[in-house]
């Protein structure tokens, strides 16, 4: 069953599927990538549950978990994890050279898984019979062959009634969401969609959103250079000629108060002579 499937069938056993988890879901889309992060916490009994699951499927059921038995089920679930994904992709972007419906395999339908990453709790390591809190967390990372501003739609497969939290891409609106219980929705530099995987049927849930492009991160009109010079052109020109008058006049002022001067000195030295 998708991609929770491939994670019950690693520490699953038939006769210990009890234990429960709190599985939550953050996605960060952005224009040609998409990091889907998932956290997985066990408490109490649950917790005791996962533990001696993982003792009888790859340590020696011995009631204890040591750093070996760890490693192996860490490897085995990031194997599991991507063998999940290409039997059935958990996001899909509608646009117009990859339409979302067509599901394709690893980078046909538009989208290529980069990297699946786990990072178990190293609190697991020790006595199965333990009721403390055990956080794991997952990481998968795809790339878009075409711009998320292109897509008109984005769509995600998840665990029914889990949490999620979408983070899109600066410039992408979200005009319409379907399949999301308790939705809220925040808008800022980046568009973020909080709310529950609807369930349409046993552990699935699927989520689709409607995109727009953001009419603010449209392009800016461009201001030509030419206008740009002849404006301060036409500014500058009237303060230049301004300044060429008051220049004028100074050397009349000045080339006038000179005749004074000479006129003056003539007519004293004449009275003196």
């Amino acid at each position: 069953m998708r991609i929770l499937i491939a994670l019950v069938l690693i520490v699953l056993t038939a006769g210990a599927g009890s234990a429960e988890r709190l599985w939550v879901n953050n996605i960060t889309v952005g224009e040609y990538n998409m990091t889907w992060s998932y956290t997985e916490t066990f408490i109490g009994l649950d917790s005791i549950s996962y533990r001696i699951d993982i003792d009888s499927v790859f340590g020696n059921n011995d009631s204890f978990i040591n750093a070996w038995e760890l490693l192996n089920t860490d490897k085995e679930m990031r194997k599991k994890l991507r063998s999940a994904i290409d039997n059935e992709f958990d996001v899909r972007i509608n646009t117009p050279e990859t339409p979302y419906l067509n599901t394709g395999t690893n980078g046909n339908n538009g989208i290529e898984v980069v990297d699946v990453d786990s990072s178990l709790s190293s609190g697991i390591i020790g006595k199965t019979h333990i009721e403390d809190t055990i956080v794991n967390r997952y990481r998968v990372t795809y790339r878009w062959k075409d711009s998320i501003f292109n897509a008109s739609s984005i769509w995600f497969l998840g665990q029914a009634k889990s949490p999620v939290e979408i983070i899109l891409s600066e410039g992408i609106d979200v005009t319409n969401i379907s399949g999301m219980d308790n939705v809220t929705k925040n808008m800022g530099a980046r568009t973020g969609i909080t709310g529950f995987f609807t369930e349409i049927s046993k552990d699935r849930g699927e989520i689709t959103l409607n995109l727009t492009r953001n009419t603010s991160m449209a392009a800016q009109p461009q201001v030509n250079a030419t206008n740009v010079t002849s404006t301060g052109e036409n500014i500058t020109k009237p303060v230049t000629e301004i300044a060429s008058k008051i220049r004028d006049m100074s050397l009349l002022i000045a080339g006038i108060a000179l005749i004074l001067v000479i006129y003056i000195f003539k007519v004293r030295k004449r009275q003196y002579s």
